[in-house]
């Protein structure tokens, strides 16, 4: 898949409708300062806030968005909440919206960014999916924001690799315990220690859900630490973003 990359941006390379507006920001180009360095788009990792505001407002400029992000309070949460009219609270790890230029918006570090829309393009959504979020149900509970899921255009964007994501007997379990075809997604590496895929984890998902299209990044957020933040390799980061829009 050719990945569309300039100096702030990937764009989502899928087939959704033409007045769409996906992808994920990469760390050049920003404002941060290590380890932050340099477009660090959180203000919850300990980033001086002036620079986290410089960094966000470069890319609004950059993206030509027609209105700020509504940038949620993530904690790894199966909500997800509606942008058509204004929430009672931003604690959630997911949105969706059905207005034109309302910017959908999540954060990663490892973690899988996952961005919807349906086929006519009429409403997008935006999901933040780590294990937590995984095994709570928060990809089924996305799916069922669209009335038709075979008709539904997914984007899986950047996230931690199996070879470099290795988790313990309780994330294991918990998975399996959500669904026993996320079998196939672990790699036992010892008696305690599986590699995990969280890619695959969320494709099995997806499908068991009827989902039609699902468009892969297949790149690596612990590999390429030139262009992207990992929680796993440095500890304390920035945070990338991925964004969903509809022109």
């Amino acid at each position: 898949m050719t990945k569309q990359i300039n100096r702030y941006w990937l764009r989502a390379d899928w087939s959704a409708p033409e007045h769409i507006r996906a992808g994920v920001s990469i760390r050049l180009g920003g404002h941060s300062d290590k380890p932050y360095n340099d477009l660090n788009l959180a203000l919850h990792v300990g980033d001086k806030s002036t620079n986290v505001n410089k960094n966000r407002e470069t890319l609004i400029k950059h993206l030509n968005l027609q209105s700020d992000p509504t940038w949620l309070n993530q904690i790894h949460s199966t909500e997800i909440i509606s942008l058509d009219t204004a929430a009672d609270s931003l604690n959630a790890d997911g949105c969706y919206t059905t207005k034109q230029n309302k910017v959908c918006v999540i954060m990663t570090a490892d973690c899988v960014p996952i961005l919807l829309c349906n086929k006519d393009g009429t409403k997008v959504a935006a999901i933040h999916a780590g294990w937590k979020g995984i095994c709570g149900g928060i990809i089924e509970k996305a799916i069922k924001v669209f009335p038709e899921p075979e008709t539904v255009f997914v984007w899986i964007g950047p996230c931690i690799s199996n070879e470099h994501y290795e988790v313990g007997k309780d994330v294991y379990e918990n998975c399996l315990n959500h669904s026993n075809l996320l079998k196939s997604a672990f790699h036992q590496t010892d008696m305690n220690h599986w590699h995990c895929d969280l890619n695959k984890i969320v494709k099995i998902l997806l499908k068991n859900s009827g989902v039609g299209a699902i468009f892969e990044c297949n790149l690596c957020t612990y590999k390429m630490d030139e262009l992207f933040f990992s929680y796993r390799r440095d500890g304390n980061t920035g945070r990338t973003a991925s964004m969903i829009w509809m022109e």
